[in-house]
């Protein structure tokens, strides 16, 4: 196969990874401002919407594992690790709902702004990665 239609498609894989990314980076702020909200004493709708942003962050990091598996195949074996979910077991959800304190709040809304610095990192190194198959080119 051609290098150069090779490398426009592992770039047109790289662009799909940056687009998933920002949708489940836009979905985790979401979830922050809703964390945010919580700790300022939100009742149990701010965690409940806090949680419900959790598990769509959670279904967009896991379509974007996808998404990351076709780059991969387009580039070959390449280093890329995808940042993990955020928990959102049954127990976190009764906990963070049901006893809704201040140190469950914190503790969530750390995580969140964890997992948001993670996938912009991750972002970055994509969009680098991008930038160098286009010098290529």
């Amino acid at each position: 196969m051609n290098r150069k239609k090779e490398l426009r498609e592992a770039i047109e894989a790289a662009r799909q990874v940056l687009k998933a990314t920002d949708y489940a980076i836009n979905i985790l702020n979401k979830a922050n401002k809703w964390s945010f909200l919580d700790i300022l004493g939100g009742e149990g709708l701010s965690s409940f919407m806090k949680r419900n942003h959790i598990r769509s962050a959670n279904r967009a990091i896991n379509e974007l594992k996808y998404d990351i598996e076709r780059l991969r195949k387009e580039l070959g074996d390449i280093n890329i690790d995808l940042p993990g979910e955020i928990s959102d077991s049954l127990s976190d959800n009764m906990f963070d709902i049901f006893f809704d304190n201040i140190f469950t709040d914190l503790r969530v809304r750390s995580e969140i702004k964890g997992k948001i610095n993670e996938l912009i990192e991750f972002r970055d190194m994509v969009q680098s990665l991008i930038q160098r198959l286009e010098r290529e080119i």
